[in-house]
């Protein structure tokens, strides 16, 4: 994923942008602007509450799924993209899911449309926080809509080839939004459970050799030596690649029932992700180890320390920005997490990144 790819992805972003008219995000929040999730408001219809929004794919950690058969899992990873989305906003409520999903003829054939299901269903479960936030706005699984498009699609495996797509809604009480920094703020980072949803075209060609592509201009992308079933860390590299995304939802709202956080989704981009937050530095000087498959990864591509984190969460797969006075309670609720930086006063906004002897500046978005 090289800097002429970020660039395309870029102009392509800004041309989306530019060709939405600002009258269609007349209800959005100014202050959402930026931000994992956006906020609209409504007095009439939910006067006490703002709606929060998101919507992700998983991208390319499919080509994993239709490799190895197993089709359970991504549906989670859909589901935690847009769910760690919207915890970044602290106690939300997610309220509905929605999804589309593209197919060939034999995902449908073979009823692995089922199995695809039933892994959002498994990651809708991990998302209903009412019990936690103590109020009726329970997770529902809205319309779907599942279309043949065997002209459109391809994989590896013919007539295996699928994408997933899914939104979701979510509530959040007016006046329980922090959305300003200060310096002396603590950053605590949460355990990923690996490389999650992102970096999977990068991780895909520097570590397997391909030999389960059958599409020759696809397969001399392949770079590296391993099979996805060579064993690996106790399992197997498809099995470590596949490990379904880490959902923070009910974590972050048990969390901000009694601190005020803004939560930070270690996802595309890495580190930059803090650059959101603009007039701040965000300083990590102490991050967490990453797990084996991020080693694995750094080794076999040669990658920097700077391109490993600009592209992968490394271990850490949520932040959260804190008040210092209340980073050891925070601790207390999140096992696992641990301080690995602060917020200092900056005149342009950068993540820094204290590596060895070297500090390794992050700045733009």
């Amino acid at each position: 994923m090289g800097k002429s790819y970020q660039k395309r992805e870029s102009k392509a972003v800004n041309a989306i942008k530019n060709a939405i008219p600002s009258s269609l995000k007349s209800d959005r929040l100014p202050i959402s602007k930026g931000m994992f999730a956006e906020l609209y408001e409504n007095k009439e219809v939910f006067p006490k509450h703002y709606l929060a929004t998101a919507i992700d794919g998983v991208g390319t950690k499919i080509i994993i799924a239709e490799a190895m058969q197993k089709y359970d899992t991504v549906g989670i990873d859909l589901v935690a993209m847009s769910a760690n989305d919207l915890a970044t906003l602290g106690p939300v409520s997610p309220f509905l899911f929605m999804d589309y999903l593209a197919c060939e003829s034999k995902i449908q054939e073979k009823l692995l449309t089922k199995d695809i299901i039933k892994g959002i269903v498994s990651g809708l479960k991990q998302c209903d926080a009412s019990k936690i936030l103590r109020n009726s706005i329970r997770m529902n699984f809205g319309k779907g809509e599942t279309a043949s498009v065997d002209e459109l699609i391809s994989s590896a495996k013919k007539g295996y080839g699928f994408d997933v797509a899914g939104c979701m809604i979510g509530f959040i009480e007016k006046g329980k939004i922090k959305n300003k920094v200060s310096s002396g703020d603590k950053i605590i980072a949460l355990p990923s459970s690996g490389a999650h949803s992102n970096g999977y075209t990068v991780l895909r060609h520097h570590l397997l050799n391909g030999d389960f592509e059958t599409r020759k201009e696809f397969k001399k992308s392949y770079k590296g030596k391993f099979s996805l079933h060579d064993k690996f860390d106790n399992s197997t590299v498809g099995d470590a690649l596949l490990k379904e995304t880490r959902i923070y939802t009910k974590l972050i709202a048990e969390v901000s029932k009694n601190h005020d956080i803004i939560g930070i989704n270690n996802t595309g981009n890495g580190l930059k992700n803090f650059n959101r937050i603009e007039g701040f530095e965000f300083r990590i000087n102490n991050p967490l180890k990453p797990q084996p498959i991020f080693e694995l990864m750094k080794e076999e591509s040669k990658f920097s320390d700077e391109e490993m984190y600009k592209t992968l969460n490394m271990g850490m797969g949520f932040f959260i920005i804190c008040n210092k006075d209340d980073a050891d309670k925070i601790l207390q609720t999140a096992n696992g997490g641990k301080i690995v930086g602060e917020v200092k006063k900056s005149n342009s906004t950068r993540t820094v990144l204290e590596k060895g002897n070297k500090n390794i500046v992050f700045e733009g978005y």
